[in-house]
C-alpha cells in the first residue's frame, strides 16, 4: 500500500513537470513556438464589423471584414476573410485607396494597416494596384511593398518589384524589375505595343 501511494506520488510530481515545462513555451497550432510576450488566442473575436478611425477629425481608414480578432495586450487586430475579402479604405489630402485583401493587421498603437493575400486596391483617380502585401504607414500616409506589383494606370501596365507610393497612387515609385507595356486599343486587327522601363 506504501509503495503504491510513493509510486503515485512520484508520478503526479512528473507530471506537474510536465506541465509546468509545457506551459512556460506556449505554442501555436503545428507545434511552432509563439514569439515571446504573446498569447495563444485573442481576448475578443468579432464578427461582421465596419471600424472607421479617426485623428484630429480626420478620417485614417475605414475597414469592413467578417472577423476580428483582437490581441489587446499585444496591440494589434487580425481581420480575415471568412466568406467576403476584407474591405479597406484609405484617406488622405493625396486621394482616397480602396483595397480588398484576404487579411488585415492594424496596429493598434501607430494605426498602421498591413494587408495580406490577393490584394487589390483602386484610387478614386481610376488607378488599380495589384500585390501579395501591402502596408499602409499612417503618419506619412504612404503605401509600401516588396513583394511583386502591378500598376495600372489609364492604358499602361507597370509591373516590378518593391513600391512606394502617396494613397492616391498619384506618384508611385517601384524599385526593382521595372517593365511597363501599353495596353491595346479596342478594336480588331489592332497591334500590342510594348515597352520596357518604364513607369506609370
Amino acid at each position: 500500500m506504501w509503495r503504491r501511494l510513493c509510486w503515485m506520488l512520484s508520478f503526479v510530481g512528473v507530471l506537474a513537470l510536465v506541465l509546468f515545462k509545457l506551459g512556460s513555451s506556449p505554442t501555436a497550432s503545428g507545434g511552432t513556438p509563439l514569439p515571446a510576450g504573446t498569447t495563444d488566442g485573442p481576448e475578443v473575436t468579432l464578427r461582421q464589423i465596419h471600424m472607421i478611425e479617426t485623428r484630429e477629425g480626420s478620417t485614417l481608414w475605414e475597414i469592413r471584414a467578417d472577423r476580428a480578432e483582437v490581441h489587446e495586450r499585444e496591440g494589434y487586430t487580425v481581420l480575415s476573410r471568412v466568406v467576403r475579402p476584407v474591405e479597406v479604405m484609405l484617406y488622405s489630402t493625396q486621394g482616397q485607396l480602396t483595397c480588398t485583401a484576404n487579411r488585415a493587421t492594424l496596429d493598434l498603437k501607430t494605426k498602421d494597416v498591413r494587408l495580406e493575400g490577393g490584394v487589390v486596391g483602386r484610387s478614386d483617380q481610376g488607378t488599380e494596384l495589384k500585390t501579395e502585401t501591402l502596408k499602409w504607414i499612417a503618419a506619412s500616409r504612404r503605401l509600401q511593398t516588396d513583394q511583386a506589383v502591378t500598376v495600372s494606370r489609364g492604358g499602361v501596365l507597370t509591373r516590378g518589384r518593391g513600391m512606394e507610393a502617396e494613397t492616391g497612387l498619384e506618384r508611385v515609385r517601384i524599385l526593382q524589375n521595372i517593365t511597363s507595356q501599353i495596353k491595346p486599343a479596342a478594336g480588331p486587327g489592332l497591334p500590342k505595343p510594348a515597352g520596357r522601363n518604364g513607369a506609370p
